[in-house]
């Protein structure tokens, strides 16, 4: 009986130490961690959001990826050049911003993340994005702008929940303008007057 009892309250503990899935709207209001050193005090199952912002962060720290339950990773005006493919292991990100930095691709492991909401990869040197990126099926926000894109596959038309679409001050031609707008029909665009160039057409 006293053994039952124990494995009850084992699972009680441990069903009670992981965090729920906070809804997108509702992010803004949880607490955010602005250190490895705070969020691992709080104990790891319990970080839902992490902003290491302006650390001059050469790659994304390991520890970031012990985080099972964040929910919200800002990275932004950091030194990164690359994302690691270990970004797949955080299964619960709806939130994901890496703007100003010098990444130039966003890897297929991106792709895994099946719960992102929003996606900001502004300021970088990004000269292409994937052909399957459509499958970031709960995708609301794309923000993209000052990066010098060459090509828009057609399959951004199959994000079918994208709300914004951010692509100022990229250089884009006008046929390519009116094929975004044509597969996008229901997204806002926001793109500066068409460029008279190759854009990749």
């Amino acid at each position: 009986m006293k053994a039952l009892f124990t494995i009850c309250l084992f699972i009680l503990l441990t069903l009670g130490s992981q965090a729920q899935q906070v809804r997108y709207e509702n992010l803004d209001t949880v607490k955010v961690y602005t250190s490895i050193a705070a969020a691992e005090a709080a104990g790891i199952e319990n970080v839902i959001r992490l902003d290491l912002s302006k650390n001059k962060l050469t790659e994304i720290p390991a520890e970031v990826f012990t985080f099972k339950n964040l929910q919200e990773l800002s990275l932004n005006k950091n030194k990164l050049t690359s994302i690691d493919d270990k970004i797949a292991l955080l299964k619960n990100l709806q939130i994901l911003s890496l703007s100003r930095n010098d990444i130039d691709t966003l890897p297929n492991s991106i792709l895994a993340l099946s719960q992102l909401r929003k996606l900001d990869v502004s300021d970088n040197v990004l000269d292409v994005l994937p052909d399957d990126i459509d499958r970031l099926k709960e995708l609301r926000i794309l923000i993209l702008w000052d990066n010098p894109i060459g090509h828009y596959p057609n399959s951004l038309g199959l994000l079918e929940k994208l709300e914004v679409l951010d692509l100022l001050n990229n250089q884009i031609g006008y046929d390519t303008q009116t094929r975004l707008r044509n597969i996008l029909p229901n997204t806002k665009i926001i793109m500066s007057a068409p460029c008279r160039c190759e854009d990749g057409e």
